[in-house]
């Protein structure tokens, strides 16, 4: 399976695409814990690249490339904010309280925790995020233990 999606930089229609990419992976047989993953990956990394990243002023939408096959599933999120890697985003200061802690840096946390893979890269004036989760599809019941 491969989808390859344009969306407007906005909240509304990420949300309206999360839903979609939940269905599609759905009837194809994915795993529930990995949709709940991609769902939770594409919103923090979409989210950010909208509220911080500069997105919705470039006027450019994002997109996101999604393939799945036995191996892997692996989404790109390509947008034209402002330089980002999350890949080199510090490790949030977990073991502080969380009144003092400062704001921000969690999300990115979970999506590094997630991943199987995650990758950066900078092409022109946008960002490529490219995020692997390996086994995605369900245990057939022969192959439980």
């Amino acid at each position: 399976m491969r989808m390859d999606l344009d969306i407007q930089p906005s909240l509304d229609a990420l949300a309206g695409l999360n839903d979609q990419i939940e269905d599609s992976l759905a009837e194809r047989g994915v795993d529930a814990e990995r949709i709940v993953h991609v769902r939770l990956i594409i919103e923090e990394l979409a989210c950010n690249a909208i509220s911080h990243g500069g997105c919705v002023a470039s006027g450019q939408p994002l997109n996101l490339r999604l393939a799945v096959d036995e191996a892997a599933l692996v989404l790109e999120l390509r947008e034209c904010g402002q330089a980002f890697d999350p890949v080199a985003a510090a490790t949030p200061a977990l073991e502080e309280d969380i009144a003092s802690r400062p704001v921000g840096g969690l999300g990115l946390f979970l999506v590094q925790q997630l991943a199987d893979a995650l990758d950066y890269r900078r092409e022109g004036d946008a960002n490529v995020v490219r995020v692997t989760l390996f086994n995605p599809f369900a245990p057939t019941p022969e192959n439980l233990p």
